[in-house]
């Protein structure tokens, strides 16, 4: 669901800037010095190298030169969340064997406002793709197949939230940016249960997803399969690809029965 906004009296202005200088190091820009952090967080260098040696000093940051990069303890916040998250070690076995089965990475997700974050990947030696993508990277989720599953789980109002927060670009020619069509694509994915994106993020690049649900039926997450285009036909993906997924999903809600959002 999406968060009201916190209250400006509660809100810490100095953490939400700090936690912006952590989050301009991405696979882009993994090392970037002062001038390029200031200009990609939209701070004074005097306020970018406050926030850039605070976080060095406490093991961060690495500072090389002229330079600055993350360091590896960076990787303990994220790991206390995924710690958490004990739907991905129930979920891991059964991607495996889609993998296996299908000769193609599996992939899960979760919704985390306008993009999702990958949680889980198991990859093919088979299977060379140009995306690289890894635990905690990061895709706009209007234009994926997981992340129109993931959207499924919101009610009109979030829908409309989303819509005003999400910038809809257009990766391709094929990709759909209409906030109309959109809601359709994204009704028909929660009727069928499923999602099938063509060339949307990428040119060549095809995916097929499926939610993977709690008791109540809300979705938790989302696996997938991705292919070159012109590998697998649709009818290939629905008939063989789409019952691995869904045999795996299944296999996962058995297990997460109360399992909560």
């Amino acid at each position: 669901m999406m968060k009201e906004a916190v209250n400006s009296k509660d809100f810490l202005k100095t953490l939400d800037r700090g936690l912006a200088v952590i989050n301009a190091f991405d696979g882009d820009t993994p090392r970037m010095t002062l001038s390029e952090v200031a200009r990609k967080t939209n701070m004074s260098r005097a306020s970018a190298r406050r926030f850039l040696l605070t976080l060095e000093s406490l093991g961060y940051i690495l500072k090389i030169d002229d330079s600055f990069q993350l360091t590896a303890k960076i990787l303990e916040i994220g790991h206390q969340y995924l710690s958490n998250l004990n739907f991905i070690e129930v979920i891991s076995p059964f991607m495996r064997e889609v993998s296996r089965k299908l000769y193609k990475a599996c992939s899960a997700s979760i919704l985390h406002e306008t993009e999702i974050v990958y949680v889980a990947r198991i990859p093919s030696q088979y299977q060379i793709l140009s995306v690289n993508l890894n635990i905690g990277s990061r895709l706009p989720a209007y234009c994926t197949s997981m992340g129109r599953i993931l959207l499924t789980k919101l009610n009109a109002k979030e829908l409309d939230e989303y819509f005003l927060k999400a910038e809809l670009v257009k990766y391709t020619s094929h990709t759909i940016s209409d906030t109309g069509r959109l809601k359709d694509v994204i009704a028909r994915a929660a009727k069928e249960g499923y999602c099938i994106v063509n060339q949307e993020l990428e040119e060549n690049l095809c995916s097929v997803a499926v939610p993977v649900r709690n008791f109540e039926g809300k979705v938790l997450c989302a696996l997938n399969v991705g292919m070159p285009v012109g590998q697998v036909k649709k009818r290939e993906i629905i008939s063989d690809y789409l019952p691995a997924l869904k045999e795996a999903a299944a296999r996962a809600e058995s297990i997460l029965a109360h399992h909560p959002e």
